[in-house]
């Protein structure tokens, strides 16, 4: 089953994100800022990452800087 990270800071967003995805079959973690997200990488490990670029404490552009 792909495991699909989705970094969103719009709960509601976050929220159709997930049950999109679910009735697809894929594994879905959440986190809702950059920082949460890149800590969620780590023990996740997903295959997709799904990122909003406008978020607090750390910016989408940031996520993607430290993923590299």
């Amino acid at each position: 089953m792909p495991k699909i990270l989705v970094i969103e800071d719009e709960k509601h967003i976050s929220r159709l994100i997930e049950i999109t995805l679910q009735r697809e079959g894929h594994e879905i973690e959440k986190a809702f800022d950059g920082v949460e997200g890149l800590e969620k990488v780590e023990s996740f490990k997903p295959d997709l990452i799904i990122l909003d670029r406008m978020m607090p404490r750390m910016d989408g552009m940031e996520v993607m800087r430290n993923l590299q």
